[in-house]
């Protein structure tokens, strides 16, 4: 197959891929009461944090600062987690999970780990980290194209 058929088949499957893997995880979130959108965010702050800038969360989490505010706002009203001004910069907060947000981010990191085993684990770990690797140098040089406009 010629190399531009290969690049357009790997690059055209990131966005199916991450949609499925979206949907599946969702099933799970869906289990414990929560919004995709929360879940992710209790999750992401549990591997991230304590404590982590709540723009840096936004960033991983894939949604301007404007719209994880709301989900943040919800996630504070159901006992989740906190937002906290950072000493020395009153415009910037820092999020952390309470006790609850805590329990419940690891009981759906559980859940989501025995899904990746069960899609998975057939796959020799190489060709996983192979998989990885590629994704990676792709994401990395993407950002690289954009700030600077080329490669």
């Amino acid at each position: 197959m010629p190399i531009d058929s290969i690049l357009f088949d790997l690059t055209n499957a990131v966005q199916p891929v991450r949609r499925a893997w979206v949907q599946a995880a969702s099933v799970i979130i869906a289990d414990f009461g929560l919004s995709t959108s929360l879940g992710t965010v209790v999750i992401l702050t549990s591997r991230l944090g304590p404590a982590v800038p709540q723009k840096e969360l936004a960033l991983e989490v894939g949604v301007n600062q404007a719209a994880l505010v709301r989900t943040l706002d919800r996630g504070e009203a159901a006992g989740l987690l906190e937002r906290n001004a950072v000493s020395g910069d009153r415009r910037s907060n820092a999020v952390s999970l309470l006790p609850k947000g805590e329990k419940l981010a690891k009981a759906m990191e559980r859940r989501v780990a025995d899904l990746r085993r069960a899609l998975l684990s057939n796959l020799p770990p190489e060709e996983i980290e192979t998989a990885t690797r590629i994704l990676r140098t792709l994401e990395e040089r993407a950002h690289a194209y954009v700030q600077r406009g080329h490669m």
